[in-house]
């Protein structure tokens, strides 16, 4: 299927941004310019410009003195996408789960192999954070995104690293309904300090191995505490940018 011009406009802005090296808060040029850079009509400019905006490319900023600056797209947006299409198709919460459970193990035994000291180092004071904040929900919440993400990182796989922290934007399942009691939150924490260990030792396997255990606890605890959300068809209402 060809390309409307729009977008074909829309991939030449991000060739751009690549080309002359702009970096986030960066502003792009005026749309006068990009009239005539781009030789398309103002409608199809804009429509461009939403495209982009709407993937995080850009971040168009409203008022006086405002205009496109250089966005940063991250997991999020891919996260949004995917809701999507799982509306389309009635995918369950319980499917997400289940992906996450064959990928997750693979991200933390690389995590293990590459050992990326600072990825280390903020795995070690997540679980730090988590233990001591295990009465604030949000803290929690947190910092197993936060530990869950720097796993993802350390796998030096963008693919893994971009549909992993998708995912687990998805699996928190706060937007669901589910609550973590402190007692789940207890348990969580020292699984996560159990993978933390084998990372820090350099254990591919060890670390494998404690990562699939946490998510079959995981499933285990939505299973046991939450069954009405394994079923539930995902929408793009609750993950959408």
């Amino acid at each position: 299927m060809p390309l409307k011009r729009a977008e074909m406009v829309a991939q030449r802005i991000v060739h751009m941004i690549q080309e002359q090296g702009l970096k986030p808060g960066d502003p792009l040029p005026v749309e006068s310019d990009m009239y005539e850079t781009f030789g398309v009509a103002r409608s199809t400019l804009r429509e461009a410009l939403r495209v982009l905006e709407q993937q995080g490319v850009i971040v168009i900023r409203p008022g006086r003195g405002g205009g496109p600056t250089v966005g940063l797209p991250d997991s999020r947006h891919l996260a949004s996408t995917l809701a999507l299409l799982m509306q389309f198709s009635d995918t369950p919460f319980r499917s997400v789960l289940e992906t996450r459970e064959y990928i997750e193990p693979i991200a933390a035994s690389l995590c293990a192999q590459n050992g990326d000291d600072r990825v280390i180092d903020g795995l070690r004071q997540s679980v730090d954070a988590m233990r001591a904040n295990l009465s604030d929900e949000d803290s929690f919440l947190y910092e197993n995104h936060r530990f869950h993400e720097l796993i993802a990182e350390g796998a030096r796989n963008p693919l893994i690293s971009y549909f992993l922290n998708s995912l687990d934007w998805i699996i928190d399942g706060a937007r669901l309904g589910v609550v973590y009691s402190k007692a789940s939150r207890k348990q969580v924490a020292v699984i996560h300090d159990q993978i933390c260990e084998a990372i820090e030792d350099g254990d591919g396997d060890r670390a494998r191995d404690a990562m699939s255990e946490h998510m079959r606890d995981t499933r285990a605890f939505f299973e046991r505490k939450h069954p009405q959300v394994m079923n539930q068809a995902l929408t793009w209402e609750m993950y959408g940018q």
